[in-house]
């Protein structure tokens, strides 16, 4: 596939077949995507690919959690946006809220919706993404190189994805059931399969501010 046309048709997939993707579809995906270029080539990425049982432990775990509504304490805290950031993201969620039928104040449907992220939209695998501890915050931009390798050559596979910080909010329950070493600083999970093309919540994109709203020229 184009690598163009990959970004351009990339996006978060919500809902998911149950078809497990094959361990040899991953490997190769994975062995494209660390291609992906990273500070004086010092690939800080780590990957702990879920699938089978598993998988469905590790399910089990969050959706407890998550219907408690237990406090995350994630190894990367997470952020409180200012203007215009804020808004961006805001206006994303109540779109998506619209498309569910789910209201402001309806708390039962967005805590339904709420756990529906920790079981990973239903897919059937996930890649938890890691690093050691205490590196350069150019590890994480390392991460996101990374990340977005995997979600484009994922397309080549039929397989859709979701980068999802939801499992990672949760670290040692993942470190225990992945023996994940705690030198590790878990930083996201993407979500990986095939996605349910007839489920309106995979016609749902989210949008973009105009180009020159973030882009400004110089000696053209």
């Amino acid at each position: 596939m184009d690598a163009v046309k990959s970004i351009k048709i990339r996006h978060t997939v919500r809902a998911f077949k149950p078809i497990p993707v094959a361990k040899g579809v991953l490997e190769e995906l994975l062995d494209t995507a660390i291609r992906a270029p990273s500070w004086a080539n010092t690939q800080t990425w780590e990957f702990a690919v879920v699938g089978g049982d598993s998988m469905e432990e590790l399910k089990q775990i969050l959706a407890v959690k998550a219907l408690a509504q237990d406090e995350r304490h994630p190894d990367i805290p997470r952020p409180d946006w200012p203007s215009p950031y804020r808004e961006r993201s805001g206006e994303n969620g109540l779109r998506l809220y619209q498309l569910l039928g789910i209201g402001r104040q309806d708390q039962e449907k967005q805590l339904q919706w709420f756990t529906q992220m920790y079981g990973f939209f239903g897919a059937p695998n996930c890649i938890i993404v890691y690093t050691d501890k205490g590196l350069s915050e150019w590890a994480l931009f390392n991460i996101g190189l990374v990340v977005q390798n995997i979600t484009l050559a994922a397309l080549k596979y039929g397989l859709g994805t979701a980068i999802l910080a939801a499992a990672v909010g949760f670290p040692d329950e993942l470190r225990n059931l992945l023996n994940i070493p705690e030198s590790k600083q878990l930083v996201i999970s993407i979500a990986i399969g095939y996605p349910d093309l007839e489920n309106k919540l995979n016609e749902f994109r989210s949008n973009r501010v105009p180009l020159d709203t973030v882009t400004s020229w110089h000696g053209f």
